[in-house]
């Protein structure tokens, strides 16, 4: 796992690599800013949003619910601080998780559609004699991750209430974001470099090497600036992992697909 790390933070000094580390950064920028000021401010904003019955009941009843127990004798102020203090600390929390989640989601995306040249670029650097071709096709790959996706939407929908948990939200909601970050980054990358049948073998999560150094730039998310730099790295890592394991592999099972027996 260390070795992958520093193969990989050994690699941030290659041209070919640099420049590509840059482009989800600044297109991410872009990208949340203009949905995080513009689309959504104008949302917040929008008659649609402040007529919407909804909203509006939800305001009549926190106004209700102040008032009465800020009329309560004595402990009436106390109560409505820790209230608030509470709503405040579930709001960060959730608003951390959601952001971070998104800025990471452009930043994903757009590395999607460098994944074959970063896997070349550390192909030409260090595996040049390790022929590779891959399996599977793109409709394949975002048809299963939409699947996927919808089933951890699915989990969190079902697990809301934790929010309202202190520290186990953060964690359940980190591993719920982890493990969509880590089964695309494993898919795109082992499509383009392992056979099918070497790909089942390797890419579950007990297998601790990918999953903990994944894990590891995962945690990139929590921070702002880093977090646009986190699926770069998850690729070139994972690239040099699946390199490894492909020239470890006896020439006859890494020539071409039809040549490895299926399990």
């Amino acid at each position: 796992m260390l070795d992958l790390y520093w193969k990989t933070l050994s690699d941030l000094k290659e041209p070919a690599i640099l420049w590509r580390l840059f482009v989800p950064f600044v297109a991410a920028i872009i990208l949340v800013s203009l949905m995080g000021y513009g689309i959504f401010g104008l949302f917040l904003v929008s008659d649609f949003f402040t007529q919407n019955p909804m909203v509006q009941e939800f305001h009549a009843w926190s106004e209700a619910a102040e008032q009465s127990i800020g009329s309560i004798p004595l402990i009436g102020g106390v109560l409505l601080w820790v209230i608030g203090l509470f709503v405040s600390l579930v709001a960060g929390v959730l608003g951390l998780l959601l952001g971070s989640y998104l800025v990471l989601l452009f930043a994903m995306v757009i590395t999607g559609f460098m994944t074959d040249s970063l896997v070349k670029a550390v192909h030409d650097k260090h595996y040049p004699h390790t022929p590779y071709y891959g399996h599977g096709s793109m409709t394949g790959m975002l048809w299963k991750l939409l699947k996927f996706g919808l089933l951890l939407f699915l989990l969190f929908l079902v697990t809301i209430p934790m929010l309202f948990i202190p520290l186990i939200n953060l964690v359940w909601f980190w591993a719920l974001g982890f493990l969509f970050f880590r089964y695309s980054v494993v898919l795109d990358v082992g499509q383009v470099i392992l056979p099918e049948p070497l790909f089942n073998q390797v890419k579950s999560l007990d297998n601790w090497t990918p999953t903990l150094t994944l894990g590891g730039f995962f945690a990139l998310s929590f921070l702002p600036v880093l977090s646009l730099f986190a699926p770069v790295f998850a690729v070139i890592a994972m690239a040099h992992y699946y390199f490894d394991l492909l020239s470890s592999q006896p020439q006859a099972n890494r020539d071409v697909p039809e040549n490895i027996p299926v399990d």
